[in-house]
């Protein structure tokens, strides 16, 4: 591992610790800003850094007995940051982590994904703003405001401490703000979802009577674009869930077969068609990769004992009769 790889791996693992002090932050600022390298290498860091608290989550999640013979192994457990430093060795060698990574953006810029690209782009404040599948994204930073238009799709927002200089994210007629934190949008038919992973954001729509409401991390909001109350639920393993994308997953948890062929249909040109309209509420479980909804399909062949096709740009699960292609009407 390379002297930065091992710099950046030390910044992830002491952020992760706890809000820097102000000398600090200014030393990691300084580091980041040297080059691209320290960039490229701080992403990598950053993304096997979740995958490790991704791990650990899901150990959690094992029945008992299995939790308690991993503790009896423990103790021949190599620590998280050992972890993190075999990851971004092994990633840098082997190109296993990839980071979209251009030049730093400034002043105003457009970014936009393809169908199944997923992007992470400094912006010129050291926000990193990664975008999803087919998103659309306007930025224009002035001395008082970073502003950021969410024209279509989804991004996460990890945000650079400033409170002079407010960032606000604006979706429609939704608005959120935040002056450091890491929160995702994504717009939907009639609001837009607010996820906050980090710190706190104020979220308002436009002509509402209720005023900002605050979202936490841990917390997931609905915002309508119309002038209607904002809802909002404490969701920290439904959140993880959601942004499975940043690593090219989804993830489902009790998610219906519709919801599950809407999420493939997100990054993919081969669509999922529901042939039969009674089989979209049966709710599965599973983690796949965004990029495969062919290995998708078969499972569901083999759970349901369905029959499938794949017909030109379609796979159509299910018998005959009129195909349903799910739609988000959220």
């Amino acid at each position: 591992m390379s002297t930065i790889d091992e710099e950046a791996s030390d910044w992830v693992v002491r952020q992760a610790s706890g809000p820097l002090d102000a000398a600090s932050q200014l030393a990691f600022e300084a580091w980041y800003d040297t080059g691209s390298r320290q960039q490229g290498a701080y992403l990598r860091a950053q993304a096997i850094w979740r995958s490790l608290d991704k791990a650990t989550v899901q150990a959690d999640l094992r029945p008992e007995a299995t939790r308690r013979s991993a503790k009896a192994r423990a103790v021949h457990r190599p620590s998280r940051r050992a972890l993190l430093a075999a990851g971004v060795a092994t990633s840098a060698a082997a190109g296993l982590v990839a980071v979209v990574l251009g030049p730093r953006l400034t002043g105003g810029a457009t970014l936009r994904t393809t169908l199944g690209e997923v992007r992470k782009v400094p912006l010129e404040d050291r926000t990193i703003a990664s975008l999803n599948s087919d998103s659309h994204l306007e930025v224009s930073m002035t001395p008082k405001l970073r502003r950021v238009v969410l024209v279509s799709g989804e991004a996460l927002f990890e945000v650079a401490k400033n409170p002079e200089r407010p960032f606000v994210v604006e979706a429609g007629e939704v608005s959120v703000r935040a002056v450091g934190t890491a929160f995702s949008v994504r717009r939907r038919t009639t609001g837009a979802d607010v996820l906050v992973t980090e710190g706190v954001v104020e979220a308002w729509n436009a002509g509402g009577t209720g005023g900002a409401r605050r979202i936490s991390a841990g917390e997931q909001a609905f915002v309508p674009y119309r002038a209607e109350p904002i809802s909002v639920r404490a969701a920290p393993q439904e959140i993880e869930r959601q942004l499975a994308w940043r690593e090219g997953d989804i993830i489902l948890n009790n998610q219906t077969l519709a919801e599950a062929a809407l999420e493939f249909n997100r990054y993919n040109r081969l669509k999922i068609v529901i042939a039969d309209p009674a089989l979209g509420s049966h709710r599965l479980v599973g983690q796949y990769r965004a990029d495969q909804p062919e290995q998708f399909v078969d499972a569901v062949q083999a759970l349901l004992g369905v029959p499938v096709a794949r017909v030109g740009d379609h796979l159509t699960i299910g018998g005959r009769g009129s195909a349903n292609m799910p739609s988000d009407r959220s």
